[in-house]
């Protein structure tokens, strides 16, 4: 069951973020979620949240987000967290296109019937050589 609710979260991101929908993807999280981005603050709360998307929308066309490897766990019933990685492929409006490769932790809550995301976390992976 969770796989599926993480594909179906991931589409939801993804067909907000293909216009780069800085309210839409907001939406997709819990009116008090915390969220650490690839940005260096916290963001807590739907409206810090949309804040965040909002500082990408002059430069971003459109993200591609492709979780992989997603391992989870329940917390209860209606909770669970998920960890693993997401492919993103960002599209920038000046034509060049980026991958990347994040690590990625999740808790998930279901809330009226509404799967939502209460705790985002993206981090780069880092490597020393």
């Amino acid at each position: 069951m969770h796989k599926a609710v993480l594909d179906q979260i991931q589409q939801r991101w993804n067909e907000a973020s293909a216009p780069w929908d800085k309210k839409l993807l907001s939406k997709i999280y819990t009116q008090d979620a915390l969220f650490f981005g690839l940005l260096p603050k916290l963001y807590i709360g739907r409206d810090e949240i949309e804040e965040y998307f909002g500082s990408y929308q002059l430069i971003l066309e459109k993200v591609n987000l492709t979780l992989v490897d997603q391992n989870t766990r329940s917390l209860s019933r209606g909770l669970f967290a998920a960890q693993g990685f997401g492919d993103i492929v960002n599209y920038y409006r000046d034509g060049s296109v980026v991958k990347n490769r994040v690590r990625t932790s999740f808790v998930v809550v279901r809330i009226n019937g509404d799967w939502q995301i209460y705790l985002h976390h993206f981090s780069e992976l880092i490597w020393d050589k």
